[in-house]
């Protein structure tokens, strides 16, 4: 962050040049209490006081600094490098939940098995019981293990509510929208974990009637557990379909949201600069005390282009003083003074 400063180290320097040091250093003071009252006149212009934030501090504010012989650096604090940060919090919170719901789902879940998992267990089995009783052990475990879709859903519930936390982030979506958004997610959640304790328990029963052979002893056992998981199949491949289906509805409303937000964040800030370069216009030639063969160079803090690795850049704009007298004057106008000027984002 750059501090209000005067570098008063150039004239310093140049003590042996120069044997009028005191005399420099007041054009110096002069020059500094000159670029304070500008960055005064710039904030309000840009309406920054009417910019506050929580316990009415200011989201806006310009620091500035004087490089001898070089010109003013002007450092532009904006609300709308806040606003940015919006859909990267979004992502990061969303990144930061999954994570910790992901590890507690694994931890607090010790019934969620891979159909190798399946498997194995059907091999030791097998080696245990009779040849009828494996061959219903093995056929029901297969069953089991191709409507287990316990990680599926798990993860297209996480990804919902992934979205939903992004949207509230983002904050274009009316609160009442998110909770009945959130309300059915809960549903879809509740509704989940009951038809996966529901396969758990017939699984339970598979391998306890396998153990003790109660099936060959009792054709109605298999009959009963055969139904059994045939009604929750019923269930589950529906329930299935309707959590990956509002988990890609809420994903597609969470990338047009962010993207919507984006494109208005760019427009606001095209409207900023427009404005900058108007006050610009209005106000640069107060500067009376900068030589004019020196320059004004604006940093906007955050509002650069973004880089290959998602890094916000700064955005600068440096106008020479002669052009903005010229400006100021009516020689040229708003367009011709951003033509001359220097624009990058760093």
């Amino acid at each position: 962050m750059l501090k209000r400063k005067l570098l008063n180290f150039f004239a310093i320097a140049t003590t042996a040049v120069f044997p009028f040091v005191d005399a420099q250093e007041l054009q110096l003071d002069s020059l500094q209490r000159n670029i304070d009252i500008f960055s005064g006149v710039l904030e309000d212009a840009l309406d920054f006081k009417e910019s506050r934030g929580l316990f009415g501090v200011s989201l806006g504010g310009i620091d500035s600094m004087y490089l001898y012989g070089q010109g003013v650096v002007l450092e532009v604090r904006t609300p709308l490098s806040s606003s940015r940060n919006r859909i990267s919090l979004a992502s990061l919170n969303s990144a930061m939940q999954s994570l910790q719901s992901r590890t507690s789902l694994f931890e607090s879940t010790p019934f969620s098995r891979s159909p190798g998992q399946v498997v194995q267990e059907s091999s030791l089995s097998l080696a245990a019981t009779t040849a009828d009783s494996s061959s219903f052990y093995a056929d029901m475990m297969d069953k089991i293990a191709n409507i287990d879709y316990s990680v599926i859903m798990n993860n297209a519930i996480q990804q919902a509510s992934d979205s939903v936390r992004a949207l509230r982030s983002i904050g274009n979506v009316d609160s009442s929208v998110l909770e009945v958004l959130s309300a059915e997610i809960s549903v879809l959640r509740e509704d989940m974990r009951v038809r996966i304790q529901e396969l758990r328990e017939v699984e339970d029963g598979v391998r306890s009637a396998t153990s003790q052979n109660a099936v060959q002893a009792n054709s109605n056992a298999e009959s009963e557990l055969r139904a059994k998981l045939d009604e929750l199949m019923a269930k589950i491949e529906p329930l299935r379909d309707q959590i990956v289906t509002k988990a890609e509805e809420l994903q597609q409303r969470r990338e047009l949201a962010e993207q919507t937000y984006a494109s208005q964040w760019e427009q606001e800030v095209v409207e900023f600069e427009s404005k900058l370069y108007a006050a610009m216009c209005d106000y640069g030639s107060t500067l009376r005390e900068l030589p004019d063969n020196e320059s004004v160079t604006i940093i906007l803090t955050g509002l650069g282009e973004l880089t290959q690795d998602q890094r916000r850049t700064d955005k600068l704009h440096i106008f020479n003083k002669s052009d903005l007298l010229l400006c100021q004057s009516g020689e040229i106008n708003l367009t011709t003074l951003q033509q001359r000027s220097v624009q990058y984002s760093y």
